[in-house]
């Protein structure tokens, strides 16, 4: 009796529970192989699995209603991370239970775990990445160096943050694309954040016009057209508007490019508005440009060109996207 045991492994129980197909035997379909699984085993599973479901169901429920009731508020990104960090571990405890539940499987790992000490170096070494996220993920959310919700620009994008799991940070950039940085990774970049301190944001209008143009006409259209859009903000202290500091300063830069080039710095409640008021501002200028005969500058380029006699000089002039 005791040879007809010997030899009998982990391997072999497991084959055996699962109802593996006997050497020189047939393969057994759906319902052989359920039937070779004890009933108490597969209710086990069973249980686990609903329960793991419901579970998490009533988690991701009570984390999206905390996260809508702290719209606009720092709560987001702990709320957010957390459920993340909870779905994970519930998976993690299905796993281990179901695997728990079926003798032979729980054999089978315990001695694969306990014995394959190389794998296990290999394996540890392989997660420090995983392990490293997990950790940056904590710390982004603890030292909040941006914060759900927040808009940043990380190597020449510019998103809106959108979540933070334990491994990743996903952001929802322009054309409504997903940028998924690895949280070890974000944790290292340098970032600039519109939104850490104070959500309002200061676009610059740049506008050009050229030398034959009536300078005083077209600041005066920059300014009214400026002032006339909704969602310019004005920031300026009860001094500073006793002291007449305009609202819209209008800044002549330079003459680069045989242009007269200005600046106009605008203030508006997000970046988002920002960028829409500065493109309308600019929209609204060149059609109050085009009725006043206000000329938009073009950039003189000079060619040389050797001619029959000496050098003659011919001056193009190319136009420029303003």
């Amino acid at each position: 009796m005791a040879e007809g045991n010997e030899g009998h492994g982990p391997g072999q129980a497991l084959a055996s529970t699962l109802g593996a197909k006997p050497a020189g035997g047939e393969a057994m379909n759906w319902e052989q192989w359920l039937e070779r699984i004890p009933y108490n085993i597969l209710i086990n599973i069973l249980v686990v699995v609903v329960a793991a479901a419901v579970l998490n169901l009533v988690a991701r429920r009570l984390f999206e209603r905390n996260l809508r009731k702290a719209m606009n508020s720092e709560r987001r990104t702990g709320i957010a991370f957390l459920r993340n960090a909870v779905t994970a571990t519930i998976f993690v405890l299905a796993t281990v239970a179901v695997v728990y539940s079926i003798p032979a499987v729980r054999s089978l790992a315990v001695g694969f775990f306990a014995g394959a000490s190389i794998l296990a170096a290999i394996i540890g070494f392989a997660s420090q990445k995983a392990f490293s996220n997990i950790v940056s993920g904590i710390f982004i959310v603890l030292f909040k160096p941006f914060r759900v919700d927040d808009i940043i620009k990380i190597g020449g994008e510019i998103g809106t943050i959108e979540d933070i799991t334990l491994r990743h940070t996903v952001i929802r950039a322009l054309e409504n694309k997903r940028l998924i940085y690895p949280n070890s990774v974000i944790d290292t970049e340098a970032i600039i954040n519109w939104s850490i301190r104070d959500e309002k944001a200061q676009k610059f209008m740049f506008i050009s016009i050229d030398f034959e143009s009536d300078l005083e006409r077209a600041e005066k259209i920059i300014v009214e057209v400026s002032r006339a859009h909704k969602d310019l903000l004005d920031l300026r202290t009860d001094e500073e508007v006793a002291e007449g500091v305009p609202l819209v300063d209008v800044q002549l830069l330079d003459f680069n490019g045989s242009m007269v080039n200005y600046r106009v710095p605008l203030w508006a409640r997000d970046l988002p508005t920002a960028m829409r008021m500065t493109w309308e501002v600019q929209r609204e200028v060149k059609r109050r440009f085009d009725q006043e005969g206000i000329h938009l500058g073009r950039p003189s380029q000079v060619n040389y060109q050797a001619g029959s006699v000496g050098k003659s000089r011919q001056i193009v002039d190319t136009e420029k996207e303003s």
